[in-house]
């Protein structure tokens, strides 16, 4: 295999896409949380920290994955093509998970420690809770984390940005089931044993319900605070978050919930739904 392959592997080892996605929307906290003016040294070496713990979290999972993947001929994995060897994914995810810590370190204990739960989340994700009821807990803990260590690391964190948690507990329920239902079958009759198996017809009703709960919620933040502006600006992006729920649960024609290639279809809705409570969120609370 060339060397330019073998690159190419290990590149895609970290799963680039979600994993920079997640340093844009840390990079996006910090410039909020430093009111557009984030101190550019502190923002590149945090950054740099968030994406070396995105890639070990990746180069662990594809580690843990490769027997399963092997089994799968529609799985294109850099460990199933031979592109990598698993010794390099083993110690990739260790080396990296020390850089990121070694990253945050100059910001104090509390920064170590909430960039130490995201890892520890994403690790025991990867180590086999995914297979569990309690995968869709992970996504839910661990995302919160993002604003809070930009905030503690550019501003200062205050009780009000706590509402994360629970926000992070109700969309990370949300957007995990809106990912896992279409593959439902597909995961069961591989063996996982999900939350979206624990839950069998009920799984589109309980992600629906948590996106709109999330809504709700970013609505209820504002209900009993002094009238400020901002806030209508929130409960409008909160409503329209329950308009496009609304929307894909109308076009999923109740009685499909379960075709699998219906909420495939409509996907986007809930992630625009998404989208929109976080931004009703900020302007809320951390704006």
């Amino acid at each position: 295999m060339t060397l330019q392959a073998r690159v190419a592997g290990a590149w895609a080892l970290m799963h680039p896409g979600p994993s920079l996605l997640t340093v844009a929307a840390y990079v996006l906290c910090a410039v909020l949380a430093a009111g557009a003016h984030p101190a550019l040294g502190a923002l590149a070496l945090t950054a740099l920290g968030m994406a070396c713990m995105q890639f070990s979290i990746s180069a662990l999972n594809d580690y843990r994955d490769r027997a399963a993947d092997a089994r799968n001929p529609n799985k294109r994995k850099p460990l199933v093509l031979g592109a990598v060897s698993p010794g390099f994914a083993l110690w990739s995810a260790v080396i990296l998970a020390a850089a990121m810590f070694a990253s945050f370190i100059p910001f104090g204990l509390v920064s170590v420690v909430l960039a130490g739960i995201f890892l520890g989340l994403g690790f025991a994700y990867d180590l086999g809770v995914k297979a569990t009821p309690f995968s869709g807990l992970m996504l839910g803990l661990a995302f919160p984390t993002i604003p809070l260590l930009a905030w503690n690391i550019f501003a200062h964190l205050t009780p009000a940005l706590f509402t994360v948690l629970p926000l992070g507990l109700a969309l990370g329920l949300g957007i995990h089931l809106a990912d896992a239902i279409p593959d439902a079958e597909a995961d069961a009759a591989a063996g996982v044993r999900g939350l979206t198996q624990a839950l069998g017809k009920h799984a589109p009703l309980v992600c629906v319900a948590a996106f709109y709960s999330a809504s709700v919620f970013c609505i209820e933040l504002t209900v009993f605070r002094p009238f400020q502006e901002e806030f209508l600006l929130a409960r409008a992006a909160a409503f329209v978050s329950i308009t496009l729920v609304t929307i894909a649960i109308i076009s999923f024609r109740t009685p499909h919930l379960l075709d699998a290639v219906r909420f495939k279809r409509f996907f986007p809705f809930l992630m625009g739904s998404a989208f929109m409570t976080v931004i009703a969120w900020f302007i809320a609370v951390a704006v």
